[in-house]
């Protein structure tokens, strides 16, 4: 049985910087469904695969307005997630040409500034660090 990976362990980069402060990640895969149904059956005469979307969501402290600025300006990036860090032979999960879609900022008395920035992939790679 292999043993679970620690997020602590991970770090995230965008456009080949870390993402400084990283508070948290989600990467999503979802797969649209093609169904359609003939006449005179109550199941689906095809029954596929459709197309596919990526999401990214990154929640980090917030150091400046730098983020925030590429959603504005439709600067498509790339995003690299290295889940049990960046060493040689580890796994790392390459998110490419991502158009940012949504920036949040979140300011609460009782603790630092906060943001969380979105956006779609056109593609992914699972892939090893070399």
């Amino acid at each position: 049985m292999s043993t679970p990976v620690l997020g602590r362990d991970a770090s995230v980069e965008l456009d080949g910087s870390t993402v400084g402060y990283c508070r948290g990640l989600r990467v999503g895969i979802d797969v649209e469904l093609v169904k359609e149904y003939r006449l005179g059956s109550d199941k689906p005469a095809v029954l596929e695969a459709g197309n596919k979307s990526f999401t990214v969501d990154i929640d980090y402290m917030w150091l400046d307005s730098s983020v925030a600025d590429k959603v504005l300006s439709g600067t498509k990036v790339a995003i690299t997630v290295y889940p049990e860090g960046n060493a040689s032979g580890k796994p790392k999960i390459t998110l490419s040409n991502v158009v940012l879609t949504g920036w949040e900022f979140r300011v609460e008395q009782d603790g630092v500034i906060l943001e969380t920035v979105s956006g779609e992939a056109e593609d992914i790679e699972f892939g090893t660090v070399t």
